[in-house]
């Protein structure tokens, strides 16, 4: 396949050294570094033998059978939907759109083509043995996740809801099959535009759950932790370790981690070139989005957000 990786700043260079690495697996043959600063190009060609290609309006028109968009999230849109208009399979990352709204109109213009987005703690091996061991926790009660760390080095056109609270949004939802009915939110900015501390409180059918997150606290910390009426499930995404916590004390299971990013870049390839591929469902796309614009709106106006109210 003939890739186009699209930004190659921050997670875009991770994208790219991914997609060199499938070459030897028979689902990668030519690599388009697409970017706007020159340098990284030279980086990108003498690093990774990528193909340079300045501007993506350069490469609207390239000859490729998939494309990963990594610029940066208010120019997701436009960007992405430059490749699925003409129905090259496309992996945007997170958030996948700057709002909700533009994240209808990117999948109105998908269509039927194969698209997804950067959820790649969904392939931590942490993440798939809790989810495949679930039933150990009994009936499902509650769940927390948080992530701290200073401010992101990258433009700031978005908040530390859809930045990083996002991901732990997504994994209970992936982990329990459960969506949220409602959130109350309380958080705000110190400087910027955006929101750079937030906590959501989740309504769920029978369950609930917290989701704190910020760019304020110096240490970088993100864990996860959904508990049942016969158990606890904790998930260290900083240490790669799982641990179980139940009646007959903790269990720790020894598990062999791969590169969430190099699994689920495979995963999405395969899809894109119609081999089967796990790719995150539209539907979990949008509930993600709904959430996030529910939290955010819940902290501008002080009140419980109903996500159908979206």
């Amino acid at each position: 396949m003939r890739i186009a990786v699209v930004g190659i700043g921050g997670w875009g260079k991770n994208h790219l050294r991914v997609a060199t690495l499938l070459k030897g697996e028979d689902l990668v043959d030519v690599v388009y570094a697409v970017d706007i600063d020159e340098g990284r190009l030279r980086w990108a060609e003498k690093t990774y033998g990528a193909v340079p290609i300045k501007g993506v309006e350069n490469a609207a028109n390239l000859d490729v059978d998939a494309a990963i968009v990594a610029t940066p999230t208010t120019l997701h849109a436009a960007h992405a939907s430059l490749f699925l208009s003409r129905g090259i399979p496309t992996l945007v990352e997170k958030p996948f759109a700057a709002t909700l709204q533009e994240a209808y109109q990117l999948l109105d213009a998908a269509g039927r083509t194969v698209v997804t987005t950067g959820y790649l703690l969904r392939f931590h091996q942490g993440v798939r043995y809790v989810k495949n061991n679930l039933q150990k926790l009994g009936r499902f009660l509650t769940a927390y996740g948080k992530r701290t760390s200073r401010w992101p080095l990258r433009p700031g056109d978005v908040g530390v809801v859809k930045d990083l609270a996002i991901h732990d949004i997504d994994l209970v939802t992936y982990i329990t099959g459960r969506r949220a009915s409602a959130v109350y939110a309380s958080g705000g900015s110190t400087r910027g535009t955006y929101e750079d501390h937030a906590q959501i409180f989740a309504q769920y059918d029978g369950a609930s759950a917290l989701y704190e997150a910020n760019w304020l606290t110096p240490y970088r910390f993100r864990k996860i932790e959904i508990t049942g009426d016969q158990g606890i499930f904790a998930v260290d995404f900083a240490t790669d370790d799982v641990y179980f916590y139940g009646e007959e004390g903790v269990y720790r299971p020894r598990l062999e981690m791969a590169e969430p990013l190099l699994l689920q870049d495979r995963e999405f390839l395969r899809a894109a070139s119609g081999r089967g591929g796990e790719v995150v469902d539209r539907g979990d796309i949008l509930y993600t989005m709904k959430f996030c614009e529910a939290a955010v709106s819940s902290i501008k106006t002080g009140k419980v957000v109903h996500l159908e109210e979206l």
